[in-house]
């Protein structure tokens, strides 16, 4: 029985409709890089607790700054540097990723706030998932849909708890299937690898790694979570043939369906249709069987072959000569027709190649040597006055000795030191101010084994600053 239309669900009912943008343009690989830092960075679980109310718009455009200017995919792919400004490409990506909806801005008082929207942040997350995720491990999910199961008997759980077994016993038959499908494109592609050595590798590296199921040995054992799948098709049973189906329908009809009773039964008749359907395990798991059976006789054949016909080609070559020497010469004819067997008749005809359409777009434009050098030297001056934490806890390691030392005591040979000695003193100035340094600020990311204590009744003249005073402490462990 077919699903009623009205539940399907909308995507981009849920998500901006150019969401996908960035990642269908020519430069969706850098999209996505940049997008996958500031989710780390920024956004996901495990960046620091961002702002109920969102980030700076200043601070989001510094870290794309900052990716491009540590690590410039565009510049590494095509060899030569952007002719555009780094704050205005940084600008520009900014305002691409803001358009099709991967960031959300608002303005709160004069100041313009930054966040992701979470179905977005949740999508970005999905996405992450699945490019990080290995080996499954099919007796963890059986063991999850058997326990989810148990509580819908016993009446702790309701419709919700039974949708989600059955989403995962649909998962489960999906990734079996797909794993025979990818077994035998994978060995597909392994037959055109070219030495013994690279086949050798991208065996192991992408069959047996990335493909093979976790627990795949112990799958027919007794004490497996796969061998209790009758207990599992028995609840379903239950749950079926018993109250339980009107409790289960009643809250479907009263969560999900805004009292429709016959969409309610359509919902539930689906959940029970996919947790029986796990019943089919087995023929599925026959054909992964009889597939990797398969790539394996054929990899230790190609690796057979590889390996034993460089000794035996010789021999056979010799062989073949020394058989054609004393053949007569009636044994020696060819069956082909009479004629010239490279006779240009039996040849293939060349290929008439159409003429290339001329170019009338604009000749790209070649940075000389003296512009490429500029852009070298202003990313080389931009990174010398950026102070990230590890610069800063660099410093102050080099010169914090004892317990403590003073702000004369800090000298300033190089650039980078000087701004490594404004940050100190900004850290001391506004770590003397009550709630200014609050959790998540990127300034207090940098106090990391050591505290600024600031002296204003005091000041420091070094030659470069004259400031007031302070001392840094060891806090725990060494800078």
């Amino acid at each position: 029985m077919a699903d009623d239309p009205r539940d399907i669900p909308a995507l981009f009912s849920q998500v901006p409709d150019g969401l996908f943008g960035p990642l269908a343009s020519p430069n969706r690989r850098h999209h996505w890089r940049l997008l996958y830092q500031l989710y780390q960075d920024r956004f996901g679980p495990d960046a620091p607790l961002p702002p109920s109310v969102g980030f700076l718009r200043r601070e989001i455009v510094a870290d794309l700054e900052r990716f491009l200017l540590t690590d410039d995919p565009w510049e590494a792919e095509e060899g030569e540097a952007p002719e555009a400004s780094l704050p205005a490409r940084a600008n520009a990506l900014y305002e691409r990723f803001r358009t099709a909806g991967w960031l959300r801005q608002e303005r709160i008082g004069a100041r313009e706030m930054v966040s992701m929207p979470p179905m977005v942040a949740r999508l970005l997350g999905m996405l992450t998932e699945f490019i990080e995720r290995g080996p499954a491990f099919l007796g963890a999910k059986v063991k999850s849909i058997e326990l989810q199961l148990q509580q819908v008997v016993a009446g702790h759980a309701e419709g919700d708890t039974l949708d989600e077994a059955a989403d995962q016993a649909r998962q489960l038959l999906s990734f079996v299937a797909a794993t025979s499908v990818q077994v035998r494109e994978v060995m597909t592609e392994l037959a055109r690898e070219e030495s013994t050595a690279s086949f050798a590798r991208a065996l192991f590296e992408r069959y047996v790694s990335k493909l093979f199921v976790g627990d795949y040995a112990d799958l027919h054992s007794a004490d497996h979570p796969l061998a209790r799948r009758a207990s599992i098709l028995a609840m379903v049973h239950e749950i079926a043939h018993s109250q339980i189906r009107d409790r289960l329908r009643d809250w479907y009809r009263q969560r999900l369906t805004d009292g429709d009773e016959a969409r309610a039964e359509l919902r539930l008749q689906r959940a029970l249709r996919r947790l029986e359907e796990i019943d089919r395990i087995d023929e599925y798991l026959d054909r992964l069987e009889a597939d990797i059976r398969l790539a394996n006789r054929r990899a230790v054949a190609f690796l057979d072959y590889r390996l034993r016909a460089p000794d035996k080609l010789d021999v056979l070559v010799d062989r073949a000569i020394r058989a054609v020497l004393a053949a007569p010469e009636g044994v020696l004819r060819l069956p082909v027709a009479p004629g010239g067997l490279l006779h240009e008749g039996r040849l293939r005809p060349p290929r008439q190649l159409s003429a290339q359409i001329e170019r009338s777009a604009n000749p790209e434009r070649i940075a000389t040597p003296e512009q490429l050098a500029r852009m070298s030297l202003l990313r080389q001056m931009k990174r010398a006055r950026l102070v990230l934490p590890e610069d800063l806890q660099r410093y102050v390691g080099k010169h914090l000795q004892a317990g403590s030392v003073d702000s004369a005591a800090l000298p300033i040979q190089t650039i980078a030191d000087l701004r490594a000695f404004q940050t100190l003193l900004t850290l001391g100035i506004r770590g003397g101010k009550a709630g200014v340094l609050r959790p998540g600020d990127p300034l207090r990311n940098m106090l990391k084994g050591f505290r600024v204590e600031l002296l204003p009744d005091t000041r420091t003249d070094n030659g470069h600053l004259a400031v007031p005073r302070f001392i840094v402490h060891r806090q725990g462990k060494a800078a």
